[in-house]
């Protein structure tokens, strides 16, 4: 039997990559393969996982399909994706000549009220859009801060290193919310369609502890019926599909990539016991949870 895919946080990836491409809260590489010869970044993320931490990807050549969520994106050049540190990912496919950046940032990394604050608006942003597409001119901007910062945290010689990438980094951020909110206001969205994506963002957020329709129609003052109705209409699937689809995605990384065992499972999704966690679960996965672990 394969070894079980681990939980990969910021502690356990910090006893793995190379000490040249880490400092303080981040890590940055350009080249998985050169990392550390136990650090199989793909063969982590082929199966649902939550990292932990907010991902910066930045596609030079190639591409890379990632799922994040319960929707589909393919990564290519010239483009860049965030990954939030509550979302999880999984690879669906690798183009062979797949060249990036990875900046892996460990959450509360940011400290400054203004930040905080932007980094609200960006995250809004980013739960359903987390890719965006970079100009020749944007591209090559953020190559160049990226790989100063690449050259700083290997180098290691500064007396202030830690303050200088953490200001290069708030340079990539502040860039990066300039991108994402420039490329959402070309967009004009219909009332149903803000209702949806906030809808979204507050699922994703609250899924584990309200699993009632009822709950999110009320933060819109909207009937449940009248809610899931809009939903629909918008994405084609109920509200109530959206939330089993959040519960058996977060089951399915939990089993993953996770030391929980299959009651602590049941308890963190709010089951009333082991047995309707299973019975849940294999009605809408095939398999029982245990069988499911199993093959990891």
């Amino acid at each position: 039997m394969k070894e079980k895919i681990k939980y990969y946080d910021y502690s356990s990836l910090h006893g793995m990559i190379n000490r040249k491409s880490s400092v303080g809260n981040v890590f940055i590489f350009d080249d998985v393969n050169s990392i550390d010869e136990n650090f199989q970044l793909y063969a982590i993320i082929s199966k649902p996982i939550r990292l932990g931490m907010v991902a910066g990807i930045i596609c030079k050549k190639g591409y890379i399909k990632l799922r994040v969520g319960l929707n589909d994106f393919t990564v290519s050049p010239n483009m860049l994706m965030i990954i939030l540190s509550e979302q999880i990912i999984q690879l669906i496919e690798v183009s062979p000549d797949f060249e990036a950046c990875y900046i892996l940032i460990r959450k509360g990394f940011f400290e400054i009220q203004n930040d905080f604050k932007m980094g609200l608006d960006l995250q809004t942003n980013l739960f359903n859009n987390p890719c965006v597409q970079l100009s020749e001119t944007e591209m090559e901007e953020v190559l160049v801060i990226f790989y100063i910062l690449k050259n700083k945290v290997e180098e290691n010689t500064d007396l202030f290193l830690k303050e200088v990438i953490q200001n290069y980094i708030r340079a990539l951020f502040y860039i990066a919310c300039n991108i994402f909110f420039k490329s959402n206001e070309k967009a004009i969205k219909t009332r149903k369609e803000e209702i949806f994506e906030k809808f979204i963002s507050l699922l994703a957020q609250n899924f584990r502890q309200e699993q009632n329709i009822g709950w999110y129609a009320e933060k819109f003052y909207l009937t449940p019926k009248y809610l899931s109705k809009i939903i629909f209409e918008v994405s084609g699937k109920h509200a109530g599909d959206w939330i089993k689809d959040y519960i058996i995605l977060e089951a399915q990384a939990l089993l993953n990539s996770s030391s929980l065992t299959i009651q602590q499972i049941s308890d963190e999704l709010g089951f009333s016991n082991q047995s309707h966690f299973g019975s849940y679960f294999k009605r809408y996965v095939g398999v029982a949870p245990k069988e499911y672990k199993g093959k990891g």
